[in-house]
């Protein structure tokens, strides 16, 4: 008796979960049928978007139309930056600044052309700009980056104190 109370109960649980499966293999396939039918939805309501994210390789921001533009481009920024460094050499701080900006433009960048730049603006006494390119520089891993900005920072103080820097 109790064996066959065993194996009813047995039969009644696993009807019960079969029922259970049912249900719940009922309520993917309604919520299936409301989602739109593109591979993109689907790996977004399965998340299979963060597997994506986490295994495929980043996509890069490309910058320019085609491989010679880039080419074109480079020698460029080559080029004005070369002339930027002359410029710098010469202590001619305007010409570093025109130079170097043109070249930065290229979308390319240099980390000691930022920092020429940027005692090129203080020089000219655009003290944002400097600071920004002291940054920048100093971002770019260039060496002595740290020291420098910390410097121009210092200077900035003791500008402040005297009273030199404009509104």
């Amino acid at each position: 008796m109790r064996y066959r109370l065993l194996i009813a109960a047995g039969l009644l649980a696993s009807a019960l979960t079969g029922s259970a499966q049912d249900a719940n293999i009922a309520q993917i396939k309604s919520n299936a049928a409301i989602r739109a039918r593109t591979p993109e939805g689907d790996r977004d309501y399965y998340g299979l978007w963060v597997k994506d994210r986490l295994m495929a390789p980043p996509k890069l921001k490309t910058r320019w139309e085609s491989a010679e533009d880039s080419i074109r481009k480079r020698g460029e920024f080559v080029t004005l930056c070369g002339q930027a460094f002359l410029a710098y050499d010469d202590k001619d701080a305007l010409n570093t600044v025109i130079y170097g900006d043109s070249a930065l433009r290229t979308g390319f960048d240099n980390a000691q052309l930022l920092f020429y730049m940027g005692y090129s603006y203080e020089k000219l006494g655009d003290y944002k700009q400097a600071e920004r390119s002291f940054r920048a520089a100093k971002s770019r891993g260039f060496l002595g980056g740290k020291e420098a900005f910390s410097a121009f920072k210092q200077r900035m103080k003791e500008r402040k104190k005297k009273g030199e820097m404009q509104k």
